[in-house]
């Protein structure tokens, strides 16, 4: 079927397409395992739910959502300082931008605002931060990472030159946001159709962000601090923006406000109270989101441990049918997974090859 989201005027007739040899399903980690649910093949509790027909019974279908949740704390900048937030919150400055990107390929549009980014592992003293043992600081699942890899990162800080809020609720000022996200967060969802015959009915969607697990929350609790220092160290750092900052008491040394400037490199960080932490909590609560790294919905495991395909993309109980993309993975990844999609491509590329004996030059 046509998307009649993407493309309201497209046609919506039902098309079908008979393959001889093969079918790669590469919908992504939502698509993916939709369509597999919609043709018989996934749980059957799901399945029976929505009067599908059960053709293959693979419990792994839709489970094993994983994600990068991030948070992004918006901060003041100088008003000399140059930012998106003119491309974001005034429509004609948008238009104007936009006219020059497509005329030369420059401007404030050529960008998307990601300035840096900061790698964070914990080492040293950052591992006992007063009494408390990394395994509660950085999460199970993080400290099982570290102690058993060298080298990995187990988060990310990239800074963006503009608010990632909504702009018609902020005053009319520059910003900039310091976001954070886990690794490998602990925490995992599942995804599942909401109809059985109907596409553009919406998916029933768990992300599992914080709520089934807790584990998450001290890594978080503690980037959303590091991310503070950061910030407050800038040299464009004017305050914090209170809407888009945890609730702090008004008397708390921990209070967010405007200010007229940074602190200095050397200045002492933030002692947060048993209070602030509380408040820190809530915030996470209610703006962790998704960055957009979704996978792990057809991963790749033993059937047994809830796979859905085997090492070369086939689908469990199904000839002639695989699957490449993101939803393969069977955890998370250190990187932004647009590499690791480039990656699945690449080797799903020379699997189908071999398997349809198609000689590839290298």
């Amino acid at each position: 079927m046509n998307d009649a989201i993407s493309c309201p005027e497209g046609s919506t007739e039902v098309t079908i397409v008979k393959a001889s040899k093969l079918v790669v399903v590469s919908s992504g980690a939502f698509g993916s395992p939709a369509i597999l649910e919609r043709s018989g093949i996934g749980s059957p509790l799901t399945l029976n739910k929505h009067n599908v027909p059960v053709i293959v019974d693979l419990p792994g279908v839709g489970e094993n959502y994983q994600d990068h949740f991030g948070v992004m704390p918006v901060f003041y900048a100088s008003d000399e300082t140059m930012t998106m937030d003119d491309v974001w919150s005034n429509a004609q400055e948008h238009a104007a931008w936009l006219k020059q990107w497509e005329s030369s390929g420059k401007g404030k549009i050529a960008t998307n605002g990601l300035e840096a980014m900061a790698k964070v592992r914990p080492t040293g003293s950052r591992i006992i931060i007063h009494g408390t043992c990394i395994s509660v600081e950085m999460g199970r699942h993080s400290t099982s990472i570290l102690l058993t890899n060298p080298w990995p990162s187990l988060h990310r800080l990239p800074a963006s030159s503009d608010s990632w809020g909504d702009h018609s609720i902020l005053p009319p000022q520059k910003f900039i946001t310091v976001e954070y996200y886990i690794l490998y967060p602990e925490s995992t969802g599942r995804v599942h159709i909401g109809s059985g015959d109907d596409a553009n009915v919406a998916l029933d969607f768990d992300p599992g962000i914080i709520s089934k697990y807790s584990a998450d929350l001290p890594p978080l609790t503690m980037l959303y601090k590091r991310s503070r220092e950061l910030a407050r160290r800038m040299p464009c750092y004017r305050g914090e923006v209170p809407l888009y900052n945890p609730q702090f008491a008004a008397d708390s040394p921990a209070a967010c406000k405007e200010t007229d400037g940074p602190v200095p490199i050397s200045a002492p960080d933030i002692i947060y109270s048993a209070e602030d932490d509380e408040a820190i909590e809530d915030f996470l609560r209610n703006f962790v989101q998704s960055t957009w790294h979704s996978l792990g919905t057809c991963a790749m495991k033993p059937r047994a441990q809830g796979g859905v395909v085997d090492g070369r993309l086939n689908v469990y109980g199904v000839a002639g049918l695989k699957v490449a993309d993101m939803s393969i993975c069977p955890s998370n990844v250190g990187t932004n997974t647009y590499s690791t999609a480039l990656l699945i491509g690449e080797k799903a590329a020379m699997i189908i090859a071999e398997d349809l004996g198609i000689e590839m030059s290298v």
